[in-house]
């Protein structure tokens, strides 16, 4: 559906996931008084043993696939969310996936490792595949003008395919709305789409700016039909799916009522009770959101780009090369990836928002592990990222900087901060006093749930590192500062919210 926008993890929101408000917590009696809220905390309840599946002989090791159950429950119950699936992928195995809470909440169905989630902008990874692989076979190349395969359009005489992929085209976005009304509760044809909005002004000169827009999707689509001379989802079903065999992965053109494993998908009006969310015209999504997937169909994609089964090196460099722009910056965004560089770790991840639906799928090729995690609301709730979040903190292994700070926090939670760590200005500042009220306030707390590193920094001799940590049900900022010594020179803790 809709928008089909992606979350940027190093803070820059796009606009449909931008407008996901504050979770809400909600007490076990107020949820108990909820028809919705009881039928959840039974489901969550169950779950596991409904629907947690460990998937390869080299499964996830029990005592911490059941920690991790737990941390996923405790999200779904908190944000008060219908369903989730999730998968994970180590050494390039698929090794574990479950599934939890309602794929239906009336009449109740629960949602299993089988159930179809809408992937919505994640989906653009796929079509982003689908013109590497043709620039692969010879049959077009990401250099190409948008003008030698679609005439006529704004811009089309300086715009790159490539551009169109990098989301620096200038083309506006064609579904800015959160919501299908008017024409879009109508079917509609990617060449009608590109035809009212491919015609608009750009709205900056291509390659000066980054700016998420589906109408690019919608456009590189097109021309993957064109090049290929076959539907964009028969070439990814040829070419992508059935060779990793993704049996579960459809288009959402094609779901109708009677299709089985389907989840639907949730929304709730301001403070309402959930309700499916309403529906939107055929073809609204391609190109930019179209496929509907289970957990490990997605998973079992990031593991061949994991080893590198897709795509010959040149374009498998290609697929995760984020563009400079013309004033020196460099752009977030890869083709059809989001990459982040943060603290000595690379990530490669996409997000996506649909009607009833927030996904993410994490890809950390250093350690070869993937995180896949789908939800079927997405009207409040930012379960999907807390949980990636958690999963992370359990699986992931820190790096060198992340398991220094975490060493920090959990001394200073027991009051037994190695005071030769730290500078002597910092020593001063943090004397017994203050350590005594860091300890008695965040010892409570207990080990974290997650530890998120958002943003690091170096200048005038410092390196400075922001993280968002979760734990005993608060949510955390971390500031820490050390010096060229690796010494520290500050360590703040705040509330988050």
């Amino acid at each position: 559906m809709t928008g089909f926008h992606a979350t940027s993890e190093n803070g820059n929101q796009h606009r449909a996931v931008a407008r996901l408000r504050k979770k809400r917590y909600w007490s076990a009696k107020e949820r108990l008084t909820k028809g919705f809220g009881k039928l959840l905390l039974l489901a969550t309840l169950s779950a596991i043993l409904l629907a947690s599946s460990p998937v390869d002989a080299h499964a996830l090791d029990p005592i911490l696939a059941k920690r991790l159950d737990g941390e996923v429950l405790r999200v779904l119950d908190g944000d008060r969310t219908p369903s989730a699936s999730i998968a994970i992928v180590q050494g390039g195995r698929l090794t574990y996936a479950a599934a939890y809470g309602q794929a239906r909440i009336s009449p109740a169905i629960p949602a299993t490792t089988e159930t179809r989630y809408q992937l919505a902008s994640i989906s653009k990874t796929f079509t982003a595949e689908a013109l590497l692989l043709l620039e692969q076979d010879g049959k077009l190349r990401l250099d190409d003008l948008v003008s030698r395969w679609i005439p006529g359009l704004t811009g089309g005489d300086r715009i790159t395919v490539r551009q169109l992929l990098e989301h620096i085209s200038g083309y506006p976005d064609h579904y800015p709305q959160t919501y299908p009304a008017g024409s879009r509760t109508q079917p509609t044809t990617p060449d009608a789409i590109i035809a009212e909005w491919g015609r608009h002004p750009l709205l900056f000169e291509p390659g000066t700016r980054f700016r998420y827009s589906n109408l690019n999707y919608v456009i590189a689509g097109r021309i993957a039909e064109k090049a290929s001379g076959e539907s964009l989802f028969a070439f990814l079903q040829r070419r992508v799916f059935s060779p990793l065999n993704m049996s579960a992965t459809m288009n959402l053109d094609d779901i109708g009522p009677q299709t089985p494993d389907v989840a639907v998908g949730y929304v709730r009006p301001a403070l309402a009770a959930l309700r499916p969310a309403p529906n939107e015209g055929r073809g609204w999504s391609f190109g930019a959101g179209e496929v509907v997937t289970t957990a490990t169909d997605l998973a079992r994609w990031d593991a061949a780009f994991l080893s590198g089964r897709l795509l010959v090196p040149q374009q498998a460099r290609e697929e995760v090369t984020t563009p400079k722009l013309k004033d020196g910056s460099q752009s977030p965004y890869a083709l059809g990836l989001f990459v982040s560089q943060r603290g000595g770790r690379r990530l490669f991840y996409h997000a996506g928002q649909s009607l009833g639906f927030l996904a993410i799928n994490r890809i950390y090729p250093s350690e070869g592990i993937a995180v896949v995690v789908l939800t079927s609301d997405d009207s409040s709730s930012s379960a999907f990222i807390h949980i990636a979040d958690r999963i992370a903190y359990l699986i992931v292994p820190p790096t060198k900087a992340d398991a220094q700070a975490r060493a920090v926090f959990a001394a200073v939670q027991q009051n037994r901060l190695d005071r030769s760590q730290a500078s002597s200005d910092f020593n001063t500042y943090f004397d017994a006093k203050m350590a005594h009220t860091y300890a008695e306030s965040l010892g409570p707390l207990g080990e974290p749930d997650s530890f998120d590193l958002l943003n690091e920094d170096q200048s005038d001799g410092l390196t400075t590192r922001v993280y968002d940590v979760s734990a005993g049900g608060r949510r955390l900022k971390v500031v820490e500062q050390l010096l060229a010594d690796g010494l520290v020179e500050s360590f703040e803790v705040q509330a988050a919210e």
